[in-house]
């Protein structure tokens, strides 16, 4: 089964993968593009955090712990993730 903190530090992880996918200059631009158009429709953080809090005592929720429970040792997390302030420019082809 998975746990909420788990859950939610997926969700991160996920949103940090397309951020770095969409950036990647080595990659074609096909796969960039798509990595960037995922992420203006996947969850960010505050989207995250918000959905841990209005939904924690609902009986039918999927469960979310807060990001800062998900990944409690790390005040600067080591990856980029995805938030609200994040741009990403359209990848362009070569």
């Amino acid at each position: 089964m998975t746990m909420p903190d788990e859950r939610t530090r997926a969700l991160l992880w996920a949103g940090s993968f397309l951020v770095d996918t969409a950036r990647d200059q080595a990659l074609p631009v096909p796969i960039r593009r798509r990595a960037a158009t995922i992420a203006r429709h996947f969850p960010t953080v505050e989207d995250v955090a918000w959905l841990a809090e209005s939904i924690r005592d609902s009986v039918l929720s999927i469960q979310l712990a807060s990001p800062e429970q998900a990944l409690p040792e790390q005040s600067d997390w080591d990856f980029e993730p995805l938030r609200h302030s994040t741009r990403l420019s359209w990848p362009e082809g070569p």
